[in-house]
């Protein structure tokens, strides 16, 4: 198990960037029968940056290291040295992320004002993005005067956020580790977990990872959790989905596995410089009651569920395509 959780500083001291950002391009609308025909490739953009060298692991830390302005270096053993490659190490590479889709900048900002409102926490507050992944959403509420740390697994990812919020003026404390292995204790005022990067591992793991939430809260603090809703998928599967991604046109396979109700996804990426990658992943997904009853077993009093940022306390049941909950700790 990787047990490493390495600051990297907006400032860009990088003191290590949606299942995570969502590792689904889209949950399709009615792709059942035969995919269309690939859409042309766009002009490659530029590559993001490499990784930096990897920095010194720390140990315990008190919130004061966490405010925005903080730099806490800390060394970790890369990835992959210390247990099998799985799913996500190869998902979140830099070839990989190109297929993951970035939202508009509106929809960026109606997110935001979402995960605002549901966390109803002062200016100043410390909020933690887990699974930031590059970072766009911790630099969009970082700008709306919140003290933010994002936290993933993949240094790729974290290397294109840090490089974000430098461009854009923001101080934030990224921190690389594994969230099963997060220890935060009563730190943060609130928590923001989007774009499907919850109910990656067994039953067992991701109730870990519930608990692992509600420990880093402060009493009173609120979560704010964002995965797919399985009445929702379940209609659309098996289907074949075509996208275009940064340089490259991307097909997703996709059923879903009843038994361990998993959405289950064979990727394939055929990037602009002639070569074909392929990735399987696959996601537990949740049932409104099956969510809901997790989160309250954990200890969490769960408040509030919508089926899309546009409607807040709004659940339609199979067609509403997300189940996002809002939770306190009391």
């Amino acid at each position: 198990e990787l047990d490493s959780d390495v600051a990297i500083d907006a400032d860009v001291e990088i003191e290590s960037d949606e299942a995570v950002t969502m590792p689904m391009a889209a949950v399709p609308a009615s792709t059942k029968s035969k995919a269309p025909k690939p859409p042309p490739t766009k002009k490659r953009k530029k590559s993001p940056p490499q990784p930096p060298p990897a920095p010194e692991r720390t140990g315990g830390r008190d919130a004061a290291e966490f405010k925005p302005n903080a730099s806490t270096p800390a060394k970790v053993d890369p990835l992959g040295t210390k247990r099998h490659r799985l799913w996500w190490d190869e998902l979140f590479t830099d070839e990989f992320g190109r297929a993951i889709p970035d939202l508009t900048p509106p929809q960026l900002k109606k997110e935001a004002t979402f995960i605002e409102e549901s966390l109803a926490v002062s200016p100043g507050a410390l909020v933690l993005d887990l699974a930031c992944g590059t970072g766009r959403l911790s630099v969009e509420m970082s700008s709306r005067g919140y003290g933010i740390v994002g936290y993933d697994l993949s240094v790729a990812q974290l290397a294109i956020a840090g490089e974000l919020a430098q461009e854009k003026g923001a101080k934030i404390n990224f921190l690389q580790g594994d969230m099963r292995e997060m220890a935060f204790e009563e730190m943060f005022d609130g928590i923001f977990c989007w774009n499907s990067s919850f109910g990656y591992f067994e039953e067992d793991k991701n109730i870990a990872v519930a608990e692992r939430m509600f420990k880093a809260l402060r009493s009173g603090g609120r979560l704010v959790l964002d995965v797919p809703n399985r009445d929702f998928v379940v209609e659309q599967q098996p289907s074949q989905c075509w996208f275009e991604g940064d340089g490259c046109v991307c097909m997703d396979d996709m059923s879903v596995d009843f038994i361990t109700s998993r959405l289950v996804v064979k990727r394939t990426v055929m990037l602009d410089d002639g070569r074909n990658m392929e990735c399987n992943y696959s996601i537990r997904l949740y049932g409104l009651h099956e969510l809901g009853r997790l989160f309250h077993d954990v200890g969490f009093r769960v408040t509030q569920f919508s089926g899309q940022p546009a409607m807040p306390g709004v659940f339609m049941g199979s067609t509403s395509p997300r189940i996002l909950l809002l939770a306190t700790k009391p």
